[in-house]
């Protein structure tokens, strides 16, 4: 009975915000030089809503509260599964697949003497794509990271992070409200990664977690306004107990370096885009890393912005570690921004996510 009365209550809240929306497109106020605005067509209609209704937000989350109190899982394309919200990811043009394994494949070819590897990560909708139901019968994420290694020269080494990911996909691997991998499954990724790179990994006990932000709601729970609905997220970061070994970390952007003395941007955590936080997002076409390891190998990662919880847990094991941004470096070329030949090892590494028509980058961005 109590949720019969809840959805009464909901409905006649919902039906006043219409009523809202309909006065605010009929006999909305006329603009300073004193005409009204024209509605000529749904688009018009929308954009007058998003400029002049005060409620728009409230409008947001009660819809999608009434969504989920009649049973909806599935808001805007983004499915509400196990107090997560995942958005599944179109499927991917087989053109843009081959071209990434080429672009990997030339380069090999052009650097025989440095190791090659490449890793893709896929999203939480490729590990969980058994309990979304667009996603059962659609875009397999597992078939397509095993065409894309296929099609690699067999001289370059592949780093399966889907089985790793999958095995742990009943812990905290992904964040709820946003489309990324958590640190807990980017050290996961790093731990079966690094042992095919020729180190051992160093155990989860070396680290100390530091919850370094409580309550953050991401991207996916904020466009559909249902903070409500799904438990906030904590990013935590995990830092050496022994100290890190990092001595410094120059970020280039166009003509400009910036030297920093950790991986990790603190100060992103109070900004809009805490998940900056990371190897300092995707604001810098390079970052150039020096360790305390002055004897041990270099390592050059050019990889997509989904790979940065990742990248603070294999510089540990180097002396000199460069990382290039795909995103930040549209339209530069590799040349330009290192020498790959004085590196020991290269990495390439991806997030399903920016092979994606609509939210990826292309993955031609970095020209050689």
């Amino acid at each position: 009975m109590k949720k019969i009365l809840d959805l009464i209550g909901i409905i006649m809240f919902f039906t006043i915000i219409v009523m809202f929306a309909i006065a605010t497109l009929f006999f909305h106020p006329p603009k300073e030089n004193g005409s009204k605005s024209s509605i000529r067509s749904t688009s018009d209609a929308e954009k007058l809503i998003n400029e002049d209704f005060p409620l728009q937000n409230s409008f947001k989350a009660l819809r999608s509260g009434l969504l989920l109190t009649v049973g909806k899982t599935e808001l805007d394309g983004t499915y509400l599964i196990k107090d997560s919200a995942i958005r599944p990811a179109d499927t991917i043009d087989d053109d843009e697949m081959f071209d990434y394994a080429d672009r990997i494949n030339i380069f090999a070819a052009s650097h025989k003497d440095v190791s090659v590897y490449a890793c893709v990560l896929p999203s939480a909708s490729g590990i969980y794509s058994a309990d979304i139901p667009s996603v059962g019968s659609g875009f397999d994420q597992r078939h397509f990271i095993d065409r894309l290694y296929n099609s690699i020269d067999s001289s370059v080494a592949t780093l399966d992070a889907y089985s790793t990911l999958y095995s742990s996909r009943e812990n905290y691997i992904f964040y709820r409200t946003a489309p990324c991998i958590t640190t807990t499954g980017a050290f996961d990724v790093y731990y079966s990664m690094i042992r095919k790179m020729g180190f051992t990994p160093r155990p989860l006990s070396d680290y100390d977690s530091e919850h370094a932000l409580s309550g953050f709601i991401g991207s996916l729970c904020s466009e559909l306004s249902i903070r409500q609905q799904i438990t906030p997220d904590n990013i935590e970061l995990y830092t050496p107990k022994n100290g890190t070994s990092v001595t410094s970390a120059v970020c280039t952007h166009a003509d400009t370096q910036t030297t920093y003395r950790s991986v990790f941007d603190r100060s992103a955590l109070s900004s809009e885009q805490p998940l900056d936080v990371f190897l300092y997002g995707s604001n810098y076409e390079k970052v150039d890393i020096t360790t305390i390891n002055k004897d041990a190998p270099s390592l050059l990662i050019i990889k997509t912005p989904g790979a940065d919880p990742v990248i603070p847990f294999l510089v540990s094991h180097y002396s000199k570690v460069t990382v290039i941004d795909e995103r930040a470096a549209d339209g530069m070329t590799l040349s330009s921004l290192a020498d790959a030949d004085s590196y020991d090892q290269v990495l390439f590494m991806a997030d399903i996510e920016n092979f994606d028509d609509t939210q990826g980058l292309d993955v031609k961005e970095i020209q050689w």
